[in-house]
């Protein structure tokens, strides 16, 4: 049997959590990350270590930082966290978010 690390298990927790609070299935998120379900299942179980760029991958995705998934310590909102949401979006996605947006803002005014 493989001996789990304890940073991976942390790290695998709050990925689990931070998808689970997203929506995502595992199955989701493999596809997004260009992954299989089995290697999200085994991260979030702790089973394996995960690369820097799969981490920035799944924290964009996500729209959680870094500090949170391998530190566990929170982040107040910010406009990092819009740009990681935004980041995923085609460009057609992108135009409509921008109009939205400028509805809302001419509502405003």
């Amino acid at each position: 049997m493989i001996e789990k690390k304890q940073i991976n298990i942390d790290i695998g927790h709050r990925i689990q959590q931070s998808r689970e609070k997203t929506g995502l299935t595992q199955e989701q998120l493999a596809e997004q990350i260009n992954r299989t379900t089995q290697f999200i299942s085994s991260i979030e179980r702790g089973i394996s270590g995960i690369s820097i760029e799969t981490i920035l991958n799944i924290c964009t995705i996500l729209g959680v930082s870094t500090e949170w998934i391998l530190r566990g310590l929170e982040s107040t909102p910010s406009t990092d966290y819009i740009a990681a949401k935004l980041s995923v979006l085609s460009d057609e996605q992108l135009n409509t978010v921008n109009s939205i947006i400028d509805d809302i803002l001419s509502l405003i005014n």
